[in-house]
């Protein structure tokens, strides 16, 4: 009884969703990262993340002049063209900076949806990094971002 006990909670916590809210980094550590360690880390950077919107997934590199040309394999659909069944992956031109206050900015130029304009705080936890728009509130959502590949 004890091994099936011991499978069904490893099997528990594998399919636990991911944390959603900044409250459920707790148990991860969450460091939230300044603005001289994103100086380090950022430029150059391959970044990724899947949409929570779309479940689409993006991958960019953040260019040491500030820029960055993001993809989609364009899982929603929204924006690409539709090859028999499939719909194709899109391109979009981005800029990227740190704020001041040690957030990561994003500005996306999408072709056929609104432009994204954003800033979060960078959170590096035993589970990857994390961003969101509030550093306090432990209500507020949180999107998981890949840096490197962690």
């Amino acid at each position: 009884m004890g091994i099936i006990a011991a499978i069904a909670v490893v099997s528990t916590n594998a399919l636990a969703d991911p944390p959603a809210l900044f409250g459920d980094l707790g148990p991860l550590n969450p460091e939230k990262l300044s603005k001289e360690q994103l100086d380090q880390l950022l430029p150059g950077a391959k970044m990724s993340r899947v949409a929570a919107s779309t479940g689409s997934t993006h991958f960019w590199t953040n260019d040491a002049d500030g820029t960055f040309v993001i993809s989609s394999d364009n899982r929603s659909g929204v924006g690409g063209a539709s090859l028999v069944g499939r719909t194709a992956g899109v391109t979009a031109p981005g800029k990227w900076h740190i704020s001041p206050d040690g957030r990561y900015c994003v500005t996306i130029e999408w072709k056929r949806v609104p432009t994204e304009d954003w800033c979060r705080y960078v959170f590096k936890t035993t589970d990857g990094y994390f961003l969101t728009k509030s550093a306090q509130d432990r209500a507020e959502k949180v999107y998981r971002l890949w840096i490197n590949g962690s």
